[in-house]
């Protein structure tokens, strides 16, 4: 993305993507205009081409900072942990705090990858294998110190993640619940299942928001 140097281009970047974000949110990609996000910010459209080159670029940009800025959260969180059981813990605490916190831009990053190009399509895709291989090797790692007994760590990442990821569906702040109890809550049923040597029907999605639900409920 082409930036404009000094406090205000920075500013105004901030509140182009801030407006692009809602847009994107109720509209999608099809129905925003470069003009209208222009207007959103009092700016000229013309000027949008100082920090993007079209519409297409500002959606690629919107996906990629998500996946960077998940990706150094992880790295950040993962840092300094000494056994699998740990690196699971700290994994947990950075998908359910992310994904509940910035659920909007997650919510468009998923729907939205069919808006790009093959090219960007792939280069978001390889982000995210990034950031999912790193949980199915900290699976992979229990397993070799015998932390756990996943049968198969790849089907194991794709469910788990799954379930983590719905917390930002339905997270609302100011609700009943902070994004610190919801992170004790899925790190404590994870934990138990991984503990309890996963199995085919342990990992079934409906039988685990099922359990996440009556973890939430006890509360």
């Amino acid at each position: 993305m082409t930036r404009t140097a000094g406090s205000k281009g920075e500013k105004t970047l901030s509140a182009l993507r801030e407006a692009g974000l809602k847009r994107l949110y109720r509209q999608g990609f099809s129905g925003m205009t470069l003009r209208e996000l222009a207007g959103d910010v009092g700016i000229q459209a013309g000027s949008l081409y100082n920090y993007f080159r079209n519409k297409q670029d500002f959606l690629y940009q919107v996906m990629v900072t998500v996946m960077e800025d998940i990706l150094t959260e992880m790295e950040e969180k993962l840092r300094g942990t000494r056994t699998p059981r740990e690196a699971l813990m700290a994994y947990v605490d950075c998908h359910v705090s992310f994904h509940s916190s910035r659920n909007r831009e997650v919510l468009i990053s998923t729907m939205e990858l069919r808006s790009l190009t093959p090219e960007n399509y792939q280069k978001i895709v390889a982000l995210r294998d990034q950031y999912e291989g790193q949980f199915r090797k900290i699976l992979e790692w229990g397993n070799k110190e015998k932390s756990w007994k996943v049968p198969d760590a790849q089907v194991a990442t794709k469910l788990i993640l799954g379930m983590m990821t719905s917390v930002g569906t339905w997270y609302k702040p100011g609700g009943r619940y902070k994004i610190s109890d919801l992170i004790l809550i899925y790190q404590d049923m994870i934990d138990n299942l991984l503990h309890n040597e996963v199995s085919a029907h342990a990992l079934d999605p409906a039988l685990m928001e099922s359990r996440l639900t009556r973890q939430i409920l006890k509360q």
